[in-house]
């Protein structure tokens, strides 16, 4: 497997590719990172983004993996496009590090693009706290249950609870009215409840496989975005894993999704896995 992740000098990006060590970690892949320089930059500009990647290459190297620096010149998405299918990339990893003016992390960005763009997988990491080390005790899976890529998703579950010894916790949140729900007893509650296991019960299955501790946690509410925003809050998480599986998902995301809400508003470093 090979991964590349792009960075641009900027604290955001540096922790970034610090995550990335954990997935090259678990996959036994080569791990490319990549800056992509403007034409006109400076010879000073030039030197620090050199001297960056040196520097994360010294501490991959140190940590035992197969990494390699690159740097481009010219458009970042088109030059990481070209990069990408030169070198049969598997998967990208980009930060989404400044949210626009409309207060929203993808629309837009770099992170966008390249998801529509590359045929390969796309990761794209809000972190919150950027002079913090990473440390990503707790990690929140907000997960639908449709079953879609539980093998990819566990992959990168398995990373970071092996790289860090995290503790797991799979979120499903079953929709329902206020109306509706207030009208539910017990016994109906209970049933909710079941059902929506089965839901997450093969995500959970692919998770103990590999030996990985997970704690199940099922609500109902009348909106996903923001009990998944609330459980982050409450019960300070390090990390949320969120997925992006289709391209109409990507497009619902530049229009206001509750992805890019939870992006926006959550207090903690979020992943958005985009698999393709």
């Amino acid at each position: 497997m090979k991964i590349l992740t792009a960075i641009d000098g900027s604290f955001h990006a540096n922790i970034t590719a610090r995550y990335s060590f954990a997935l090259a970690k678990i996959f036994k892949a080569k791990l490319f990172i990549a800056t992509v320089l403007n034409k006109n930059i400076s010879d000073k500009n030039e030197n620090d983004a050199e001297n960056n990647i040196e520097k994360i290459l010294h501490e991959g190297r140190e940590q035992g993996l197969n990494i390699e620096g690159i740097i481009m010149t010219g458009d970042v998405v088109g030059s990481i496009a070209e990069f990408v299918k030169n070198n049969s990339i598997d998967i990208v990893i980009s930060s989404t590090r400044r949210p626009h003016k409309e207060n929203r992390f993808i629309v837009k960005s770099i992170t966008s693009r390249l998801m529509y763009k590359l045929p390969c997988s796309v990761i794209g990491l809000k972190i919150s706290h950027p002079g913090r080390s990473i440390n990503p005790n707790k990690i929140l899976i907000p997960v639908i249950g449709d079953g879609y890529m539980d093998k990819e998703r566990a992959d990168i579950a398995e990373a970071f609870s092996k790289e860090y010894n995290s503790r797991i916790t799979v979120f499903h949140v079953v929709e329902l009215k206020d109306s509706l729900t207030k009208k539910l007893d017990r016994r109906e509650l209970e049933l909710i409840t079941v059902s929506a296991e089965r839901h997450v019960s093969t995500f959970i299955e692919e998770l103990k496989k590999r030996g990985i501790s997970v704690t199940e946690k099922i609500v109902t509410g009348k909106n996903a975005r923001e009990e998944i925003i609330s459980e982050a809050s409450h019960h300070k998480y390090d990390l949320i894993i969120a997925g992006a599986t289709t391209r109409n998902i990507i497009k619902r995301i530049v229009s206001g999704n509750p992805v890019e809400e939870i992006l926006r508003d959550t207090p903690c470093d979020v992943m958005l896995v985009h698999f393709k």
